[in-house]
């Protein structure tokens, strides 16, 4: 498994907010669903800060 960023994400600022990205590469083998799941649930995010997971996008825009 591999993972690429954080990086601002082509449109950084959008409606007035800040975007980054990260992209997580693994095989299809592994059960990433349930691996970013934990990870994320792990955390604590300051108020304001909104988290959105988006499996095999289209395009990173």
């Amino acid at each position: 498994m591999f993972v690429y960023g954080p990086a601002p994400a082509p449109l950084a600022m959008l409606r007035g907010r800040h975007r980054q990205r990260l992209l997580v590469h693994a095989q299809r083998s592994v059960e990433l669903q349930s691996i970013m799941r934990a990870w994320l649930g792990d955390l604590e995010f300051p108020r304001g800060v909104r988290v959105g997971v988006d499996v095999d996008p289209y395009s990173f825009l």
